[in-house]
């Protein structure tokens, strides 16, 4: 940089110098030419103060052989009374610019190429009245090699002022490149510091106001961006030390399904090394999760998958912001030990409501019994009664916690599947219900008509558990609307009531087991507390979605959603 300010400035030195040269050579040249006219002039008046009579020509004669002036005189018509640098006869000047300029009583300078002594020459004329009264014209004459040898006196003293001018030149820019490109260097050193974590200012000298301003708002600024690099770093360790401590995977990667990011957990997960650049596929080490990850990328979804003994849920986020250069997130939790307790409740689950089974069925077939007994009174009668509604209600309890127990278990992984008939099953699910349904004066409508490939016996329930909430939580005189719709992509099937509603806080919690959101109201209709959570676990084998909406005092619409027709 030093060498570039330093050929810029002597450049531009260069060019000052040699255009002072040339005009002051130009200046000199003109001066002298000047100088040389009006002495010619001021000689040639001074001759005619001389000339008063034709017997003083003959003083001219000491002119002759003088190399630097020459002396002619001229009757008025143009012919050469006196020469006084040859005696050759010469021919007629009446026509030379000079003479006519005399004639006219305009005389002045004329430089021109003289014939007679082969060089450049300069004349002046006047006409000169001699004391007899004839008219003549004197001439005087200067070569005008006499300028020439006037410059080459005067050259050399100007080309040792300009080699004087060029070394100052060469000095003031190596002086003044040096002084600049230290500033920058200067500048450099300090910015090399920030990335060095130890920043140094710039030294500025206040005796030059300008550029120790510029120095001095530089400095700032580096102290502003070394301190946000400061921040910028423990902010960066912060957030690493959060993901590398935290127990789930967590992964970033760009649009070519490259690492960008993975921490500790999501290393372990998978057991391989961090390196940025890797291929995803590289890094989970499994073709077939990598595929399902890939063909998910775009969904924003969360899946389950299993590796090895272990339980994953898989969570995918899509990022589109392309100056991060990060186009997905995947969040992996291992849900191993949560899988083994739910396992383990499901167990007891089962085996408790298998072992219930039998007592139940036991007491509800003894107090059918006794309900046929005639000599009862009354008031056992009652008693037994309800004894006979009490082990239905269990029995039917038991029979859901079966139902969700094999499901959660997965004890019916292969389903059949055959096209049924939407309409068909919900008519007969309200045919079922007619009877309850009669009590509150409830009516219903099946709007559309849909056929789904499906397992019959998981489509039922389904229409069972919405059906009978519709029924148990509608209002008397109420209405329940069943609409059906299929096409090539999905079917939906929608269950609405015009019941007692729910609030929106509750529509979270609503498929867990057992919960309820007015339990005294749940006793008397006689729910469960499973239906809902026996529905989502059907969806959940079948990829399908299910939406609550509900507003309270109005009424609730639950869709369920396959999102394929297979």
């Amino acid at each position: 940089m030093r060498r570039k300010i330093f050929l810029r400035f002597f450049a531009v030195t260069l060019t000052a110098t040699l255009l002072m040269f040339a005009f002051g050579f130009l200046a000199v040249k003109i001066n002298v030419e000047k100088a040389m006219t009006e002495r010619l002039i001021e000689e040639t008046k001074i001759v005619s103060i001389l000339l008063n009579d034709d017997d003083e020509f003959e003083k001219f004669k000491v002119y002759e052989g003088n190399d630097k002036f020459r002396v002619t005189i001229f009757d008025i018509n143009g012919d050469v009374l006196l020469e006084s640098d040859t005696s050759e006869l010469l021919e007629n000047h009446k026509d030379r610019p000079e003479f006519q300029n005399a004639l006219n009583d305009k005389p002045e300078t004329v430089r021109r190429y003289s014939e007679t002594f082969g060089c450049e020459m300069t004349f002046y004329a006047m006409k000169v009245q001699l004391n007899s009264g004839e008219t003549v014209v004197l001439r005087l004459a200067i070569r005008s090699s006499e300028i020439s040898s006037y410059l080459s006196f005067t050259l050399p003293f100007l080309i040792v002022v300009l080699l004087f001018s060029l070394i100052l030149s060469i000095i003031i820019s190596h002086i003044i490149s040096t002084s600049i490109s230290s500033k920058f260097v200067d500048i450099g050193k300090s910015l090399k510091t920030i990335s060095k974590g130890k920043y140094v200012p710039i030294t500025a000298d206040s005796s030059e106001p300008e550029l120790y301003s510029v120095l001095s708002e530089i400095n700032d600024l580096n102290e502003m961006t070394h301190s946000y690099i400061l921040e910028m770093e423990r902010e960066h360790k912060k957030l690493n030390k959060v993901l590398e401590n935290i127990s789930q995977g967590i992964i970033a990667i760009n649009d070519k399904n490259e690492l960008i990011f993975a921490n500790e957990s999501a290393s372990s997960i998978f057991g391989t090394s961090r390196r940025f650049g890797k291929s995803l596929l590289e890094f989970l080490d499994n073709v077939e999760l990598y595929n399902k990850i890939s063909s998910r990328l775009s969904e924003s979804c969360t899946f389950e998958y299993k590796l090895g003994g272990r339980y994953l849920t898989i969570t995918l986020h899509e990022v589109a912001n392309d100056d991060i250069k990060i186009s997905a997130i995947i969040i992996i939790t291992d849900v191993s030990g949560e899988k083994l307790i739910q396992n383990q409740k499901s167990e007891f689950f089962a085996n408790a409501s298998h072992e219930l089974k039998t007592p139940v069925t036991v007491m509800q077939g003894l107090s059918e019994l006794l309900l046929e007994e005639k000599d009862i009174s009354s008031t056992a009668s009652k008693r037994i009664e309800r004894i006979h509604k009490e082990s239905l209600r269990l029995s039917s309890l038991i029979s859901d916690m079966l139902k969700l127990s094999k499901l959660e278990r997965g004890d019916e992984l292969e389903l059949s599947s055959i096209n049924i008939n939407l309409r068909e099953v919900f008519q007969d699910v309200f045919d079922e219900l007619s009877e309850k349904m009669a009590t509150k004066n409830i009516s219903y409508i099946i709007n559309g008509d849909a056929v789904i490939s499906s397992d019959p016996q998981k489509i039922r329930e389904i229409a069972e558990n919405l059906l009978s909430n519709a029924v148990n939580y509608n209002n008397e005189n109420g209405t329940i609307t069943v609409d059906l719709s299929s096409n090539e992509n999905r079917t939906v099937i929608s269950v609405s009531d015009t019941g007692i509603g729910i609030d929106k806080k509750h529509i979270p919690m609503l498929c867990q087991r057992f919960y309820r959101v007015d339990k005294s109201h749940s006793k008397k209709t006689g729910g469960t507390g499973l239906g809902l959570a026996i529905v989502k676990h059907i969806c959940a084998l079948y990829g399908a979605r299910l939406e609550i909406e509900s507003e309270l005092g109005v009424g609730s619409t639950f869709k369920v959603i396959f999102e394929s027709n297979k």
